[in-house]
């Protein structure tokens, strides 16, 4: 019995941990993408008027509309008020 105790202690520590690290991983990959993308804004620039004018242009001349863009999340009505918009 107390064995079986040890051995779930044991696999609930090593899930904490493999949670630990998932979460750590995930925070990491969003510095590296957010670190990313400024390095590129930085790298470009801002569009001059003109550039901004052009792309513009070219948005309106392909229709001037999204053609993908992602679902949106809507919370589940049983859910409680607290939870929702949270992940």
């Amino acid at each position: 019995m107390q064995d079986d105790r040890q051995e779930d202690a044991s696999a609930i520590a090593t899930d904490a941990k493999a949670q630990a690290a998932t979460e750590r991983a995930q925070r990491y990959r969003e510095r590296f993408a957010a670190t990313q993308a400024a390095r590129s804004r930085a790298a470009v620039g801002r569009p001059s008027e003109a550039e901004a004018a052009r792309l513009v242009a070219e948005f309106h001349a392909r229709g001037g509309q999204v053609t993908v863009c992602p679902p949106a999340e809507e919370p589940q009505p049983d859910e409680p008020r607290t939870q929702r918009g949270r992940r």
